[in-house]
């Protein structure tokens, strides 16, 4: 064999493992800054398990990760970006995962099909909807706050972080079953709602226990329950609505990574373990755990499995709703 083939079977030994790896994208991507766009606002339980878990990926892949806030559109902003960037697993996308599996379900013109445009990397967080009002209100349980509304329908107005998501659908199951004309306020996202419910400028929130769970620790808030099927241990003093007597499902919002559909799938797999292993170290359970946040981890196939049961789980609500976006 002359010195020449010798050196062309010895490269060619030294990169097959990066060819089975996705190579050049995965060569591509590792000498790129890792970009995490978020589709809500910087402030919210979405941007702490992004800056928490950035912290770790920085560190277990060896290069640089940034976070960015990209609000608007129900996440159709964020989405964009991500479809306009490269596939080479260099710019990931962290989600509400019913902001991403529901989209096409409420608008009446899609902007983009989740299947179609986007590749699930990890399933990361889950934490279960709430109702959530002011301390100066004056009530102490949901049943007492039902009370309350039906002496004062003018404050029968509940926020919510988005036009449309388990939030809405929350608000129109309470409305349908205690025959109450609950007023929905969307926000855009979860900081605002937030910063007006602490204000008394709105009489209650819908949104993810996550949100208020340190100002109902300091007292400034009450979170009157949560629609889950058991109490949660990360706040086992907050009843749920189930073991209340009514009949509200279980609304629980995970939020996961997100890739652009065409990224290889040893990277999106490389991602998900990198992921996973972060979300079992002692410090993240107890960051996520203290702001009320459970943590979950897995496969791409995993994820891609939970975002497509939506459409079986929801659809059937909110073509029942009727509640549409533009």
């Amino acid at each position: 064999m002359t010195d020449i083939r010798k050196r062309r079977l010895s490269t060619a030994i030294a990169m097959a493992p990066l060819a089975a790896l996705g190579f050049p994208a995965l060569v591509r991507a590792q000498d790129k800054t890792l970009s995490v766009v978020l589709t809500v606002p910087a402030g919210t339980s979405l941007d702490n398990i992004g800056r928490t878990l950035a912290e770790k990926m920085r560190v277990s892949l060896g290069r640089p990760v940034i976070v960015e806030a990209r609000p608007g559109g129900g996440g159709a902003v964020g989405v964009q970006h991500i479809k306009n960037g490269p596939d080479d697993g260099s710019v990931l996308l962290l989600a509400p995962t019913s902001q991403i599996s529901m989209h096409a379900m409420f608008a009446s013109t899609p902007s983009f099909e989740p299947e179609k445009d986007l590749s699930p990397v990890c399933e990361v967080a889950a934490s279960p909807h709430t109702i959530t009002v002011n301390t100066a209100m004056g009530v102490n349980t949901f049943a007492a706050y039902v009370e309350h509304m039906r002496k004062h329908p003018e404050l029968q107005s509940i926020g919510t972080p988005s036009l449309a998501g388990l939030a809405t659908l929350m608000i129109y199951q309470m409305s349908k079953s205690l025959n109450l004309n609950f007023q929905h306020v969307p926000y855009r996202g979860g900081q605002p709602l937030l910063v007006d419910l602490l204000g008394n400028q709105v009489p209650a929130a819908g949104s993810v226990m996550a949100d208020y769970l340190p100002e109902q620790r300091n007292g400034r808030l009450r979170i009157l329950a949560h629609a889950s099927n058991e109490r949660s241990p990360l706040a086992p003093d907050i009843p749920t609505f189930k073991e209340l007597g009514y009949p509200f499902y279980e609304a629980r919002t995970t939020f996961g990574y997100f890739a652009k559909k065409g990224t290889p799938p040893d990277l999106l797999a490389e991602y998900g373990r990198h992921l996973t292993d972060a979300l079992r170290m002692p410090d993240v359970v107890a960051k996520l755990n203290g702001l009320g946040l459970s943590q979950i981890g897995g496969t791409p196939a995993e994820y891609a499995q939970v975002v497509r049961s939506h459409a079986t789980q929801w659809g059937p609500l909110i073509k029942e709703s009727g509640i549409k976006i533009n």
